[in-house]
């Protein structure tokens, strides 16, 4: 039987009696070995989390600090590098349509307030938000590769608006008065998403820097366990009740983001979009609110609510991801 001649340079050639790469199975083994690492990172920032919250009074008082830094970090690597990666108008479509999840429940939120600041409202409704950072972008990028990296930067991108108004009424209704010069620090993804248009403006990305945002994953996992279980361990947290009422809203906000996600999935004929809506619907809770809850001093138990019950459908959404990938 005449084989297919050999590409200069192919590792996998010949690699099997009929002559045929197995390159699907390199690419499995690959994913497997980014899922495992993504959850280590995941498991590590736990702990790193629980060990902050043994840090003593000092490590608490500091916490805002780590929380603003992490902010700055994420806007920077994340933000600006997805931004600066974009090479056609068209590769904003999905991301867009993605991020809207975010602008349909604020405007729930904001229609249920009852009473509630415009702040607490956001808040909340925050909560209810995919977790797109910390777990959309580091699982997707592990079961689809590169393709689903980029749409989940880009989505954070796009996320960068709504969020922006979202810490325009926190800061404003904030029960812990915030200096103005913490403004540019704590909206610091929209200066990255300029700055990283202006950079595509200028010339092309790396040629490497696709994989700023591959690597990215399990250490944005790390970084936001950690900050995330510290968070909810603050005493800031920690002392703020949760009520039946605080779940029904948790799950009313919570099912709007779920209603507009889902026919994403289905629709769409891009099985990286299906995956990252699936996982945006169907997955961990928003890591953001818990923070935001120490950095600005709300209490909600909406929050708390969220950080709990917000793991439920998690293994429904992973293992659908998995099937469908």
């Amino acid at each position: 039987m005449c084989r297919r001649p050999t590409a200069p340079g192919n590792r996998f050639a010949d690699a099997s009696p009929t002559g045929i790469v197995p390159v699907a199975a390199a690419r499995a083994h690959v994913v497997t070995l980014i899922l495992v690492l993504t959850l280590a990172a995941y498991g590590a920032g736990a702990l790193m989390g629980l060990a902050a919250d043994r840090g003593g009074p000092r490590l608490q008082r500091d916490w805002p600090v780590y929380l603003r830094v992490q902010l700055i970090a994420t806007a920077c690597v994340l933000t600006l590098f997805s931004a600066w990666q974009l090479t056609a108008p068209h590769q904003l479509i999905a991301p867009i349509l993605i991020s809207g999840v975010a602008w349909f429940v604020l405007a729930v939120a904001a229609l249920v307030r009852k009473g509630r600041s415009a702040g607490q409202a956001a808040l909340e409704g925050w909560a209810a938000y995919p977790n797109s950072a910390f777990w959309v972008l580091p699982m997707a990028g592990a079961l689809v590769g590169p393709s689903a990296s980029m749409i989940t930067a880009l989505s954070n991108a796009a996320y960068a608006a709504p969020n922006a108004l979202c810490i325009h009424f926190l800061r404003r209704d904030a029960p812990l008065p915030q200096r103005r010069a913490t403004t540019w620090v704590d909206q610091s993804a929209v200066a990255a998403v300029a700055a990283g248009l202006a950079l595509h403006l200028a010339g092309p990305a790396p040629a490497g820097s696709h994989w700023v945002l591959r690597v990215s994953g399990p250490l944005f996992a790390f970084v936001g366990a950690a900050l995330f279980t510290g968070s909810v361990l603050h005493p800031q947290n920690v002392t703020t009740p949760r009520s039946a009422h605080d779940l029904r809203r948790w799950a009313g906000l919570s099912g709007a983001r779920v209603l507009w996600l889902l026919p994403v999935a289905v629709v769409t004929r891009s099985t990286a979009v299906a995956v990252i809506a699936v996982l945006s619907a169907l997955g961990a809770p928003a890591f953001n609110p818990a923070q935001m809850a120490v950095l600005y001093g709300y209490r909600s138990g909406v929050v708390n609510t969220a950080v709990r019950w917000g793991w439920v459908l998690l293994p429904v959404g992973l293992a659908v991801a998995i099937l469908i990938r």
